[in-house]
């Protein structure tokens, strides 16, 4: 068994505008961890710490259906090379868009339970930054890059 987390945020923001900020290197670093390649599939990639530039996590983009769907193999060091599984969900609801995240495959023993807090909790704040940038600066005015 493996467990998972479950997240959905609700966006006042067009699918399109919200799908750059998961795919565009440098607008996925505004809210999450900066990238040193945009997110498209067959790429690899690794996130650096904010802070400091450390690499953070990394993995491979597995599958990409513009504006609707995103997966990633993932893993951070606290991992020990284990790859988990990070999937995006793009909805048009009435006024923006619903963002969904299931990170599956994660340890479901007592000795990864640090892990899995770490990582909801994390995924929380992540989300909480994104939504605040779309509450600032509304996505649908943001260009993406070229």
């Amino acid at each position: 068994m493996t467990a998972a987390i479950e997240k959905s945020i609700y966006l006042s923001a067009p699918k399109q505008a919200v799908w750059t900020y998961l795919t565009d290197a440098r607008k996925l670093g505004t809210w999450f961890h900066p990238s040193d390649t945009d997110m498209v599939a067959g790429a690899s990639y690794t996130l650096s710490s904010q802070s400091d530039g450390e690499r953070m996590c990394w993995g491979t983009v597995e599958e990409s259906r513009p504006h609707d769907y995103l997966r990633w193999s993932f893993t951070v060091g606290p991992a020990n090379g284990a790859m988990s599984t990070v999937e995006w969900r793009l909805e048009d609801i009435a006024g923006g868009t619903r963002l969904s995240l299931s990170h599956s495959g994660l340890p479901d023993t007592g000795d990864g339970f640090g892990l899995l807090l770490a990582l909801d909790k994390g995924w929380h704040g992540f989300l909480m930054n994104l939504r605040q940038l779309s509450d600032d600066t509304p996505l649908a005015e943001a260009q993406p890059a070229a």
